[in-house]
């Protein structure tokens, strides 16, 4: 389902003298510049003692230093609040549970939070607790992708060490890095030196840093660190691309209408996208699949500015995108264990039953690891299996190799 995120009814008047800030003609439109940790510094320490401002934190797929760090348009502090990432520990109690999000982010929910899938399927809290506590159970564990958000409440910032309290959360296999968009205030800075800001544990030397859900986040050398111009406010997009209207170098166009317009300046995440990624695909690629008959169905899910006048067909230039085949988004898990018992179509390696079907390999452990079929298998035999994980926990066997 397409959708847009965040505050896109602005003025066409101040949209358009927003992104007339370019230096030149013909210039890509500059919607940020840069700033230093002294000039978030002051930023924050000028608000007032109950007000926030709004910040987009991007971290690489491991580690405690942002990869980015935007500061956003005051007029966000009121939007939803997110953080993405891949969870690596669940604890639960009644109804109230605890998730840990790398690289430590602690999100809450309780018995009023709404889960989805990445389809929009509603799930019940007990669902979406036995979908990750089946994910971190496999060998190795599976660390499933969510987006939390919640609505911005008083006080408007949380506190450094304070969990994300989640009134909705959305299962995300695509999540690659973590990702917050959060309100701060002077309370989340720390000054490099102090805490966990050393290079003892940041592995670099920190002009400063931000404390946001109980982690403290470097801002270094390689940051980008960067504050929004006056007047343009960043949106999220996420739909279907529609491969029936014209995809070329400079745009493409979702299934609701929307036009995402690219440039040098876009990040379009390709290939794979850091340790246990997806495989992103370009623009090209997109172009050529939407060529097949029948056309696949190919997200398309990023951020950008409006440049669309009020009232006009939504067009947004896009600051980053990815594109991903929906046919190809899986969940893999391997692990290891003794077959237990033999079904028709079936084996349960320890308590998993695992699934197989006329796609699945059988091998053999040994010197030119014979393959085997499913009759050779029997009880008690020690195996490797790799599998994918569907929408409902199921595991389908991609390859089983029976251990010497």
């Amino acid at each position: 389902m397409p959708k847009l995120y965040g505050l896109v009814a602005l003025a066409g008047l101040a949209l358009a003298t927003a992104c007339s800030d370019s230096s030149g003609p013909g210039a890509t439109p500059q919607f940020s510049r840069q700033i230093t940790f002294p000039d978030l510094q002051t930023k924050l320490k000028a608000l007032p003692a109950t007000g926030a401002a709004r910040a987009e934190i991007e971290l690489p797929p491991t580690g405690f230093v942002a990869r980015e760090v935007n500061v956003e348009d005051n007029q966000e502090v009121d939007d939803r609040e997110s953080v993405r990432g891949e969870i690596t520990a669940l604890t639960v109690s009644g109804g109230n549970g605890t998730l840990t999000l790398a690289p430590g982010f602690q999100v809450t929910f309780s018995a009023t939070t709404m889960f989805e899938t990445d389809d929009d399927l509603s799930l019940t809290s007990q669902q979406f607790v036995d979908r990750v506590q089946a994910a971190l159970g496999q060998t190795p564990a599976v660390n499933l992708g969510i987006r939390a958000e919640r609505a911005a409440m008083n006080p408007l910032a949380l506190g450094p060490s304070d969990a994300f309290p989640a009134d909705k959360i959305e299962l995300k296999p695509d999540v690659d890095r973590p990702k917050v968009k959060i309100n701060v205030a002077q309370a989340n800075l720390v000054t490099a030196g102090d805490g966990d800001c050393t290079l003892a544990k940041l592995g670099v030397t920190p002009d400063g840093c931000i404390k946001v859900l109980g982690v403290t986040v470097g801002i270094a050398n390689e940051t980008e660190l960067k504050a929004m111009n006056p007047g343009v406010v960043k949106i999220e997009f996420e739909g279907l691309v529609d491969c029936a209207k014209t995809i070329d170098a400079s745009s493409f166009f979702l299934k609701d209408g929307a036009q995402i317009m690219v440039d040098a300046n876009t990040r379009i995440e390709s290939g794979h996208e850091g340790e246990g990624g997806d495989d992103h695909l370009t623009l090209d690629q997109v172009k050529t699949a939407c060529a097949a008959t029948p056309a696949p169905a190919i997200e398309a899910e990023g951020e950008g500015v409006l440049t669309s006048a009020s009232g006009q067909p939504v067009v947004i230039r896009a600051t980053e995108v990815k594109f991903e085949d929906e046919a190809e988004a899986e969940i893999e898990a391997e692990f290891t264990g003794t077959i237990n018992a033999i079904g028709t179509d079936n084996i349960t390696v320890g308590d998993r039953v695992v699934m197989v079907d006329a796609n699945t390999q059988f091998e053999r452990e040994g010197s030119g690891e014979s393959h085997i079929t499913f009759a050779d298998l029997h009880t008690g035999d020690m195996v490797e299996v790799k599998a994918i994980m569907d929408a409902n926990g199921k595991l389908l066997a991609r390859e089983i190799k029976v251990r010497s």
